[in-house]
């Protein structure tokens, strides 16, 4: 008979527990206060990204330095060291002037921070406003408090497109209205679109802005009538102004995330109660099915670098856990990843899939550093053994030049690119933000499409550039 090799099953023991551990949430950060609840790096993280710098920036919606200070905007390294860039305080008159609690943060292409304050300002309904790396800050925009006003109030988030502004949207709150709006990075401001927030299907505010290859924005409105939830998704075209409902939902299951794209064009989504769908560009709609039978309250969804969905459920407090889940785009589960409130915090935040490969994320309470009055949130990593992102080449403008031309590429895991070609010329390029690179049509190029190179690989444009 022949003996079994026990280092063998040693060894697959020790593999199977490598992965087990790889995959469990692992703390980076948790927001400390003092006995006296006074949290000086702030607490409520909301927001997270990785920077051309090799760092993370985000926003947390409270705490901070300074008098009565409500909210931070920080950086914090790859190993998990934080630092406070700028704290929204009371100047000593009492005001607020560039806002309070920050809904949103992100890295534009000139090297600014952009974001949003969800309230105070001049008008106490928030403001958009830039900041430097440095510290220094700017006030773009107060949104207004006018029963009349069209500019909306408690604005959500704001992310830049291809043309080079912002896009954004206030809301959900009805008061005195919930719009998407651009604004340029010097504060020219202006309302595209009003949302229906009493009639079925449409919704108020948007779960972020989704730009496709074909320019077009689309997204999920945040749910309307809190007693008979309903909302929808949406296209918006940023250049005619159309706005287009899609598909619409209804109580008790209704849109509950933002969208995910496909290389082939489809998105994908989250109901309430973990369920998974998918529509086209064109309103095609299919449920696929739910993804885990304890969660309810969704938050997160995104393509990762091994070709499947991963995303979060929010998850309420510790008897209520959240949890990150990998997921086939037919609805087969494969990862379910349960967080302890107790140790790597409660009520998941946004996550990304970082050039490393592995995934950052926040959550808005618990973690280790707690006190009796505040739960801080923390932010964590999960190494799940995947790959590192290839670029992801959505687009770029403007379609053709000539010889010197500088040309905007807009996509996803831009950082660590190492080259970039056109046609198969090399070109000198920056880049500048996780999401856009400048690239200068080399000589010698001709009219093709563009590669774009990372650790993870090179990946081609869908459409040529053409070289006049």
């Amino acid at each position: 008979m022949k003996r079994f090799d026990f280092s063998v099953l040693a060894g697959l023991v020790v593999f199977l527990a490598t992965i087990a551990t790889a995959q469990s949430p692992s703390l980076l950060f948790s927001f400390p206060c003092n006995g006296s609840a006074v949290c000086p790096d702030g607490y409520f993280p909301i927001a997270l990204f990785e920077s051309v710098d090799g760092n993370f920036y985000g926003a947390a919606t409270g705490g901070g330095t300074g008098l009565n200070a409500q909210g931070t905007v920080f950086k914090i390294t790859p190993s998990g060291q934080l630092s406070v860039i700028y704290s929204f305080a009371e100047q000593p008159n009492g005001s607020l002037p560039y806002g309070a609690a920050p809904t949103s943060l992100i890295e534009g292409t000139d090297g600014f921070l952009y974001g949003t304050t969800l309230v105070d300002g001049a008008n106490g309904l928030g403001t958009v406003f830039k900041l430097s790396k440095t510290g220094t800050i700017q006030d773009l925009h107060d949104f207004c408090s006018a029963l009349t006003c069209s500019d909306g109030a408690y604005p959500a988030f704001i992310q830049q497109a291809l043309d080079g502004k912002f896009y954004g949207a206030t809301g959900p709150s009805g008061f005195p209205a919930d719009v998407l709006f651009r604004i340029s990075s010097t504060g020219t401001f202006k309302v595209l679109h009003t949302f229906d927030t009493k009639s079925q299907p449409d919704g108020g505010g948007a779960f972020g802005l989704l730009q496709a290859p074909d320019g077009i924005f689309y997204s999920t409105t945040v749910a309307g009538a809190q007693n008979n939830p309903f909302n929808s998704v949406f296209s918006f075209n940023p250049t005619t102004s159309a706005y287009k409902i899609l598909h619409g939902f209804i109580f008790p299951n209704y849109a509950s995330s933002n969208l995910a794209q496909t290389a082939n064009g489809e998105l994908f989504g989250l109901k309430t109660n973990s369920l998974l769908y998918q529509i086209s560009t064109a309103g095609k709609y299919r449920q696929i099915g739910v993804l885990s039978s304890t969660q309810y309250l969704d938050g997160e969804i995104l393509f990762a670098s091994d070709g499947n969905l991963w995303g979060n459920f929010q998850g309420g407090d510790c008897s209520d856990q959240g949890m990150v889940f990998a997921a086939t785009t037919a609805g087969s589960v494969l990862h379910n990843i349960t967080f302890d409130c107790n140790t790597v915090g409660q009520q998941l935040g946004p996550m990304i899939q970082a050039a490393d490969g592995k995934f950052y994320g926040t959550t808005f309470g618990s973690g280790v550093a707690t006190t009796d009055s505040i739960t801080n949130g923390t932010i964590w990593v999960i190494d799940a053994g995947l790959p590192k992102p290839s670029p992801n080449v959505v687009n770029f403008a403007p379609a053709s030049g000539k010889v010197g031309a500088k040309v905007l590429l807009q996509g996803d895991h831009f950082v660590g690119t190492t080259a970039v070609s056109f046609h198969g010329v090399k070109a000198t390029f920056q880049v500048l933000t996780v999401n856009y690179i400048s690239a200068t049509v080399p000589s010698g190029a001709s009219t093709g499409t563009i590669a774009v190179t990372n650790a993870g690989g090179t990946t081609m444009s869908t459409k040529s550039f053409t070289v006049q």
